[in-house]
Protein backbone atom coordinates (compact mmCIF):
# COMPACT_ATOMS: atom_id res chain seq x y z
CA UNK A 1 0.00 0.00 0.00
CA UNK A 2 1.34 3.42 -0.92
CA UNK A 3 0.72 5.87 1.85
CA UNK A 4 0.77 9.60 1.49
CA UNK A 5 1.35 12.09 4.27
CA UNK A 6 -2.35 12.97 4.35
CA UNK A 7 -3.46 9.40 4.95
CA UNK A 8 -4.72 8.58 8.40
CA UNK A 9 -3.60 5.46 10.20
CA UNK A 10 -6.47 2.97 10.45
CA UNK A 11 -7.28 0.82 13.46
CA UNK A 12 -7.68 -2.85 12.54
CA UNK A 13 -8.76 -5.48 15.06
CA UNK A 14 -7.88 -9.16 14.64
CA UNK A 15 -9.85 -11.81 16.49
CA UNK A 16 -6.90 -14.06 17.35
CA UNK A 17 -8.50 -16.00 20.20
CA UNK A 18 -7.65 -19.27 18.42
CA UNK A 19 -3.95 -18.37 18.44
CA UNK A 20 -1.94 -21.35 19.74
CA UNK A 21 -4.62 -23.90 18.85
CA UNK A 22 -4.73 -26.30 15.91
CA UNK A 23 -6.73 -25.63 12.75
CA UNK A 24 -7.91 -21.99 12.76
CA UNK A 25 -5.22 -21.21 15.34
CA UNK A 26 -2.45 -22.12 12.93
CA UNK A 27 -4.01 -19.96 10.22
CA UNK A 28 -4.36 -17.07 12.68
CA UNK A 29 -0.74 -17.30 13.81
CA UNK A 30 0.63 -17.36 10.28
CA UNK A 31 -1.48 -14.52 8.93
CA UNK A 32 -0.58 -12.27 11.86
CA UNK A 33 3.13 -13.10 11.57
CA UNK A 34 3.20 -12.20 7.89
CA UNK A 35 0.97 -9.13 8.21
CA UNK A 36 3.48 -7.80 10.73
CA UNK A 37 6.17 -8.07 8.08
CA UNK A 38 4.36 -6.12 5.39
CA UNK A 39 2.14 -3.52 7.11
CA UNK A 40 4.06 -0.82 8.94
CA UNK A 41 1.34 1.80 8.54
CA UNK A 42 -1.93 0.61 10.06
CA UNK A 43 -2.47 0.08 13.79
CA UNK A 44 -3.49 -3.45 14.82
CA UNK A 45 -5.17 -4.65 18.00
CA UNK A 46 -4.74 -8.42 18.32
CA UNK A 47 -7.35 -9.96 20.64
CA UNK A 48 -6.10 -13.14 22.35
CA UNK A 49 -7.07 -15.62 25.02
CA UNK A 50 -4.62 -16.25 27.85
CA UNK A 51 -2.64 -19.00 26.11
CA UNK A 52 -2.18 -16.99 22.93
CA UNK A 53 -1.45 -13.84 24.92
CA UNK A 54 1.52 -15.58 26.51
CA UNK A 55 2.76 -17.11 23.24
CA UNK A 56 2.43 -14.07 20.98
CA UNK A 57 5.15 -11.40 21.05
CA UNK A 58 4.71 -8.73 18.36
CA UNK A 59 7.87 -7.61 16.56
CA UNK A 60 6.07 -4.81 14.71
CA UNK A 61 5.39 -1.87 17.06
CA UNK A 62 2.09 -1.19 15.27
CA UNK A 63 0.74 -4.50 16.58
CA UNK A 64 -0.63 -4.45 20.13
CA UNK A 65 -1.90 -7.55 21.88
CA UNK A 66 -5.08 -7.35 23.95
CA UNK A 67 -6.26 -9.96 26.45
CA UNK A 68 -9.73 -11.21 25.49
CA UNK A 69 -10.41 -14.30 27.57
CA UNK A 70 -13.74 -15.16 25.99
CA UNK A 71 -14.32 -18.73 24.88
CA UNK A 72 -15.14 -19.24 21.22
CA UNK A 73 -18.69 -20.36 20.33
CA UNK A 74 -20.00 -19.00 23.64
CA UNK A 75 -22.34 -16.43 25.17
CA UNK A 76 -19.28 -14.42 26.24
CA UNK A 77 -18.10 -14.31 22.64
CA UNK A 78 -21.37 -12.79 21.51
CA UNK A 79 -21.64 -10.13 24.22
CA UNK A 80 -18.56 -9.56 26.39
CA UNK A 81 -16.18 -9.85 23.44
CA UNK A 82 -18.50 -7.60 21.45
CA UNK A 83 -18.25 -4.87 24.09
CA UNK A 84 -14.46 -5.29 24.16
CA UNK A 85 -14.01 -4.68 20.45
CA UNK A 86 -16.53 -1.82 20.41
CA UNK A 87 -14.42 -0.09 23.08
CA UNK A 88 -11.48 0.10 20.65
CA UNK A 89 -13.50 1.96 17.99
CA UNK A 90 -12.04 -0.07 15.15
CA UNK A 91 -12.09 0.96 11.53
CA UNK A 92 -12.13 -2.72 10.56
CA UNK A 93 -12.52 -6.07 12.32
CA UNK A 94 -10.89 -9.16 10.81
CA UNK A 95 -12.10 -12.57 11.98
CA UNK A 96 -10.11 -15.50 10.49
CA UNK A 97 -13.02 -17.88 11.12
CA UNK A 98 -16.82 -17.70 10.95
CA UNK A 99 -17.56 -17.12 14.67
CA UNK A 100 -18.29 -13.40 14.55
CA UNK A 101 -20.14 -11.46 17.26
CA UNK A 102 -23.40 -11.31 15.34
CA UNK A 103 -24.43 -7.90 16.71
CA UNK A 104 -21.24 -6.19 15.58
CA UNK A 105 -22.11 -3.44 13.11
CA UNK A 106 -18.67 -2.20 12.08
CA UNK A 107 -16.75 -3.07 8.93
CA UNK A 108 -16.04 -6.79 8.95
CA UNK A 109 -13.83 -9.16 6.95
CA UNK A 110 -13.72 -12.90 7.56
CA UNK A 111 -11.47 -15.70 6.36
CA UNK A 112 -13.53 -18.89 6.32
CA UNK A 113 -11.55 -22.05 5.45
CA UNK A 114 -14.35 -24.52 4.76
CA UNK A 115 -18.00 -25.52 5.12
CA UNK A 116 -17.31 -29.02 6.41
CA UNK A 117 -19.84 -28.74 9.23
CA UNK A 118 -22.53 -28.00 6.66
CA UNK A 119 -22.01 -31.50 5.27
CA UNK A 120 -20.78 -33.55 8.24
CA UNK A 121 -21.99 -33.77 11.82
CA UNK A 122 -19.73 -34.16 14.84
CA UNK A 123 -22.59 -35.64 16.88
CA UNK A 124 -20.92 -39.06 17.23
CA UNK A 125 -18.03 -37.47 19.09
CA UNK A 126 -19.91 -35.02 21.28
CA UNK A 127 -20.38 -35.38 25.03
CA UNK A 128 -23.41 -33.07 24.95
CA UNK A 129 -26.98 -34.35 25.36
CA UNK A 130 -28.68 -34.75 21.99
CA UNK A 131 -30.98 -31.75 22.52
CA UNK A 132 -28.07 -29.41 23.27
CA UNK A 133 -26.10 -30.70 20.31
CA UNK A 134 -29.05 -30.02 17.99
CA UNK A 135 -29.36 -26.53 19.48
CA UNK A 136 -25.63 -25.96 18.99
CA UNK A 137 -26.01 -26.94 15.32
CA UNK A 138 -28.84 -24.45 14.84
CA UNK A 139 -26.75 -21.69 16.41
CA UNK A 140 -23.81 -22.64 14.20
CA UNK A 141 -25.94 -22.25 11.08
CA UNK A 142 -27.28 -18.90 12.31
CA UNK A 143 -23.87 -17.46 13.16
CA UNK A 144 -22.37 -18.75 9.91
CA UNK A 145 -25.18 -17.18 7.88
CA UNK A 146 -24.67 -13.88 9.72
CA UNK A 147 -20.94 -14.03 9.02
CA UNK A 148 -21.64 -14.47 5.31
CA UNK A 149 -24.16 -11.62 5.17
CA UNK A 150 -22.27 -9.14 7.37
CA UNK A 151 -18.78 -9.64 5.91
CA UNK A 152 -17.79 -7.08 3.32
CA UNK A 153 -15.31 -9.64 1.99
CA UNK A 154 -14.84 -13.35 2.71
CA UNK A 155 -11.38 -14.79 2.11
CA UNK A 156 -11.43 -18.46 1.02
CA UNK A 157 -8.48 -20.81 0.42
CA UNK A 158 -9.59 -22.63 -2.75
CA UNK A 159 -11.98 -22.49 -5.68
CA UNK A 160 -13.73 -25.59 -4.36
CA UNK A 161 -14.63 -23.78 -1.13
CA UNK A 162 -15.85 -20.84 -3.20
CA UNK A 163 -18.11 -23.21 -5.17
CA UNK A 164 -19.53 -24.53 -1.90
CA UNK A 165 -20.34 -21.02 -0.70
CA UNK A 166 -22.16 -20.40 -3.96
CA UNK A 167 -24.05 -23.67 -3.50
CA UNK A 168 -25.20 -22.95 0.06
CA UNK A 169 -25.59 -19.17 -0.33
CA UNK A 170 -26.63 -18.66 -3.99
CA UNK A 171 -27.93 -15.13 -3.40
CA UNK A 172 -24.56 -13.80 -2.26
CA UNK A 173 -22.57 -12.02 -4.96
CA UNK A 174 -19.44 -13.82 -6.09
CA UNK A 175 -17.63 -10.49 -5.78
CA UNK A 176 -17.74 -10.86 -2.00
CA UNK A 177 -15.28 -13.77 -2.11
CA UNK A 178 -11.51 -13.43 -2.41
CA UNK A 179 -9.22 -16.39 -3.08
CA UNK A 180 -6.07 -16.56 -0.94
CA UNK A 181 -4.27 -19.91 -0.85
CA UNK A 182 -2.58 -21.15 2.30
CA UNK A 183 0.97 -22.42 2.72
CA UNK A 184 3.29 -24.50 4.89
CA UNK A 185 3.74 -23.23 8.43
CA UNK A 186 7.26 -21.77 8.86
CA UNK A 187 7.49 -23.65 12.17
CA UNK A 188 7.32 -26.89 10.20
CA UNK A 189 10.01 -25.70 7.81
CA UNK A 190 12.21 -24.75 10.77
CA UNK A 191 11.59 -27.91 12.81
CA UNK A 192 14.59 -29.65 14.35
CA UNK A 193 14.44 -33.21 13.02
CA UNK A 194 18.01 -34.13 13.94
CA UNK A 195 16.75 -36.40 16.74
CA UNK A 196 14.05 -38.12 14.70
CA UNK A 197 15.29 -41.64 15.46
CA UNK A 198 15.04 -40.90 19.18
CA UNK A 199 11.46 -39.73 18.66
CA UNK A 200 10.62 -43.05 16.98
CA UNK A 201 12.15 -44.98 19.85
CA UNK A 202 10.24 -42.89 22.40
CA UNK A 203 6.95 -43.74 20.67
CA UNK A 204 7.76 -47.41 20.08
CA UNK A 205 7.76 -46.96 16.29
CA UNK A 206 9.86 -49.12 13.99
CA UNK A 207 10.60 -48.48 10.32
CA UNK A 208 9.13 -48.80 7.79
CA UNK A 209 5.82 -47.13 8.57
CA UNK A 210 2.98 -45.29 6.86
CA UNK A 211 1.88 -41.98 8.35
CA UNK A 212 -1.37 -40.10 8.82
CA UNK A 213 -1.53 -36.78 10.71
CA UNK A 214 -4.81 -34.99 11.45
CA UNK A 215 -7.93 -35.27 13.56
CA UNK A 216 -10.13 -38.36 13.46
CA UNK A 217 -13.47 -36.70 12.84
CA UNK A 218 -16.01 -38.58 10.75
CA UNK A 219 -15.11 -36.81 7.50
CA UNK A 220 -11.44 -37.74 7.92
CA UNK A 221 -12.40 -41.32 6.97
CA UNK A 222 -9.74 -42.87 9.23
CA UNK A 223 -11.74 -46.04 9.83
CA UNK A 224 -11.42 -46.98 6.15
CA UNK A 225 -7.69 -46.33 6.32
CA UNK A 226 -7.49 -48.79 9.23
CA UNK A 227 -9.53 -51.36 7.29
CA UNK A 228 -7.32 -50.86 4.23
CA UNK A 229 -4.21 -51.35 6.34
CA UNK A 230 -5.66 -54.61 7.66
CA UNK A 231 -5.90 -55.83 4.04
CA UNK A 232 -2.42 -54.50 3.33
CA UNK A 233 -1.07 -56.73 6.11
CA UNK A 234 -3.22 -59.80 5.42
CA UNK A 235 -3.36 -59.73 1.61
CA UNK A 236 -0.11 -58.02 0.65
CA UNK A 237 2.00 -59.08 3.66
CA UNK A 238 3.08 -55.56 4.56
CA UNK A 239 5.46 -55.82 7.51
CA UNK A 240 5.55 -52.15 8.53
CA UNK A 241 3.37 -50.10 10.83
CA UNK A 242 0.70 -47.45 10.39
CA UNK A 243 1.11 -44.39 12.63
CA UNK A 244 -2.01 -42.30 13.17
CA UNK A 245 -1.26 -38.96 14.83
CA UNK A 246 -4.12 -36.92 16.25
CA UNK A 247 -5.51 -35.61 19.50
CA UNK A 248 -7.17 -37.87 22.03
CA UNK A 249 -10.97 -37.61 21.92
CA UNK A 250 -14.06 -39.75 21.37
CA UNK A 251 -13.24 -40.12 17.69
CA UNK A 252 -9.71 -41.39 18.37
CA UNK A 253 -11.15 -43.76 20.98
CA UNK A 254 -13.40 -45.34 18.34
CA UNK A 255 -10.42 -45.77 16.01
CA UNK A 256 -8.44 -47.35 18.84
CA UNK A 257 -11.32 -49.78 19.46
CA UNK A 258 -11.41 -50.67 15.75
CA UNK A 259 -7.66 -51.34 15.79
CA UNK A 260 -8.10 -53.66 18.77
CA UNK A 261 -11.01 -55.50 17.17
CA UNK A 262 -8.79 -56.26 14.16
CA UNK A 263 -5.92 -57.43 16.35
CA UNK A 264 -3.57 -54.75 15.00
CA UNK A 265 -2.44 -53.14 18.27
CA UNK A 266 1.23 -53.79 17.49
CA UNK A 267 0.91 -52.67 13.87
CA UNK A 268 -1.21 -49.53 14.19
CA UNK A 269 -0.06 -47.01 16.78
CA UNK A 270 -1.88 -43.90 17.97
CA UNK A 271 0.80 -42.01 19.93
CA UNK A 272 -1.59 -39.15 20.69
CA UNK A 273 -3.63 -41.52 22.86
CA UNK A 274 -0.73 -41.74 25.33
CA UNK A 275 0.62 -38.18 25.28
CA UNK A 276 0.52 -34.98 23.28
CA UNK A 277 2.53 -35.16 20.04
CA UNK A 278 4.34 -31.86 19.51
CA UNK A 279 4.63 -30.22 16.11
CA UNK A 280 8.35 -30.91 16.16
CA UNK A 281 7.88 -34.61 16.89
CA UNK A 282 5.28 -34.80 14.11
CA UNK A 283 7.89 -33.39 11.73
CA UNK A 284 10.31 -36.10 12.83
CA UNK A 285 7.67 -38.67 11.87
CA UNK A 286 7.22 -37.00 8.48
CA UNK A 287 10.96 -37.23 7.90
CA UNK A 288 11.14 -40.95 8.71
CA UNK A 289 7.89 -42.33 7.22
CA UNK A 290 7.81 -44.45 4.08
CA UNK A 291 4.82 -42.74 2.48
CA UNK A 292 2.08 -40.38 3.65
CA UNK A 293 -1.58 -41.44 3.44
CA UNK A 294 -4.59 -39.13 3.69
CA UNK A 295 -8.11 -40.57 3.09
CA UNK A 296 -10.26 -37.53 3.95
CA UNK A 297 -13.71 -37.16 2.39
CA UNK A 298 -13.79 -33.36 2.65
CA UNK A 299 -11.29 -30.54 3.23
CA UNK A 300 -11.02 -26.80 2.81
CA UNK A 301 -7.40 -26.76 1.69
CA UNK A 302 -5.72 -29.96 2.99
CA UNK A 303 -2.25 -28.97 4.13
CA UNK A 304 -0.92 -32.17 5.71
CA UNK A 305 0.01 -33.92 2.42
CA UNK A 306 1.85 -30.74 1.40
CA UNK A 307 3.75 -30.80 4.68
CA UNK A 308 4.77 -34.38 3.87
CA UNK A 309 5.85 -33.25 0.40
CA UNK A 310 8.11 -30.67 2.05
CA UNK A 311 9.91 -33.55 3.80
CA UNK A 312 10.34 -35.39 0.51
CA UNK A 313 7.58 -37.98 0.89
CA UNK A 314 5.36 -39.46 -1.78
CA UNK A 315 1.67 -39.14 -0.91
CA UNK A 316 -1.34 -41.32 -1.67
CA UNK A 317 -4.56 -39.43 -0.93
CA UNK A 318 -8.30 -39.37 -1.54
CA UNK A 319 -9.62 -38.51 -4.97
CA UNK A 320 -11.75 -35.53 -3.94
CA UNK A 321 -12.10 -32.22 -5.84
CA UNK A 322 -10.14 -30.15 -3.34
CA UNK A 323 -7.16 -32.49 -3.62
CA UNK A 324 -7.27 -32.37 -7.41
CA UNK A 325 -7.17 -28.56 -7.23
CA UNK A 326 -4.28 -28.32 -4.77
CA UNK A 327 -2.17 -31.36 -5.70
CA UNK A 328 -2.95 -32.04 -9.38
CA UNK A 329 -0.58 -34.81 -10.58
CA UNK A 330 1.89 -34.61 -7.67
CA UNK A 331 0.25 -37.42 -5.65
CA UNK A 332 -1.35 -40.82 -6.23
CA UNK A 333 -5.13 -40.89 -5.77
CA UNK A 334 -7.59 -43.51 -4.50
CA UNK A 335 -11.34 -43.76 -4.11
CA UNK A 336 -11.83 -42.91 -0.40
CA UNK A 337 -15.05 -44.94 -0.19
CA UNK A 338 -13.44 -48.10 -1.57
CA UNK A 339 -11.26 -49.93 0.96
CA UNK A 340 -9.89 -52.29 -1.70
CA UNK A 341 -8.81 -49.36 -3.86
CA UNK A 342 -7.12 -47.64 -0.90
CA UNK A 343 -5.22 -50.85 -0.19
CA UNK A 344 -4.22 -51.43 -3.80
CA UNK A 345 -2.97 -47.86 -4.30
CA UNK A 346 -0.91 -47.95 -1.11
CA UNK A 347 0.55 -51.33 -2.06
CA UNK A 348 1.24 -50.15 -5.59
CA UNK A 349 3.11 -47.07 -4.40
CA UNK A 350 5.12 -49.08 -1.87
CA UNK A 351 6.20 -51.45 -4.62
CA UNK A 352 7.12 -48.82 -7.18
CA UNK A 353 10.25 -46.89 -6.19
CA UNK A 354 10.31 -45.10 -9.54
CA UNK A 355 6.82 -43.70 -9.03
CA UNK A 356 7.68 -42.69 -5.46
CA UNK A 357 10.70 -40.74 -6.68
CA UNK A 358 8.65 -39.09 -9.42
CA UNK A 359 6.02 -37.96 -6.90
CA UNK A 360 8.69 -36.73 -4.50
CA UNK A 361 10.17 -34.48 -7.19
CA UNK A 362 6.73 -33.24 -8.24
CA UNK A 363 5.94 -32.57 -4.59
CA UNK A 364 8.95 -30.31 -4.23
CA UNK A 365 7.69 -28.30 -7.21
CA UNK A 366 4.12 -28.22 -5.90
CA UNK A 367 4.99 -26.58 -2.59
CA UNK A 368 6.56 -23.65 -4.46
CA UNK A 369 3.06 -22.58 -5.52
CA UNK A 370 1.92 -21.82 -1.97
CA UNK A 371 3.19 -19.32 0.60
CA UNK A 372 1.93 -17.34 3.57
CA UNK A 373 3.68 -14.27 2.16
CA UNK A 374 1.24 -14.28 -0.75
CA UNK A 375 -1.71 -14.98 1.58
CA UNK A 376 -0.78 -11.97 3.71
CA UNK A 377 -0.32 -9.71 0.67
CA UNK A 378 -3.79 -10.59 -0.62
CA UNK A 379 -5.30 -10.15 2.85
CA UNK A 380 -3.73 -6.71 3.30
CA UNK A 381 -4.96 -5.65 -0.14
CA UNK A 382 -8.48 -6.67 0.92
CA UNK A 383 -8.13 -4.63 4.12
CA UNK A 384 -6.96 -1.53 2.27
CA UNK A 385 -9.64 -1.76 -0.43
CA UNK A 386 -12.41 -2.14 2.13
CA UNK A 387 -11.10 0.76 4.20
CA UNK A 388 -10.96 2.98 1.11
CA UNK A 389 -14.19 2.01 -0.60
CA UNK A 390 -16.82 1.06 1.98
Amino acid sequence: MKTGEAEKQKKIGIDARFYGEAGPGRYTKNIITHLEKIDTFNKYFVFLRARGFEEYSPFNTNFEKVLAEYKWYSFDEQFKFLFKIIHYKLDLLYVPHFNIPVFYHGKLITAIPDLIMHAFSTEKGTTLPKFYFKLKKIIYRYVFRKAVSKSLKIIVPTNEVLKEFQKYYPNVSSEKYVLAKEGIDPDIKNADVSQSINVLQKMGITKPFLLYISSMYEHKNVHRLVEAFYLLVKKYNYEGQLIIVGKKDKFSQKISELVSSLGLQSKILLPGEKSYVSDNDACCLRKECEIYVFPSLKEGFSLTPMEAQYFGKACVISDIPIHKEVYKDTVLYFDPLNVDDITEKISGLLGNSGLRQELILKGYENIKNYSWEETAEITLTVFNNVLKNS
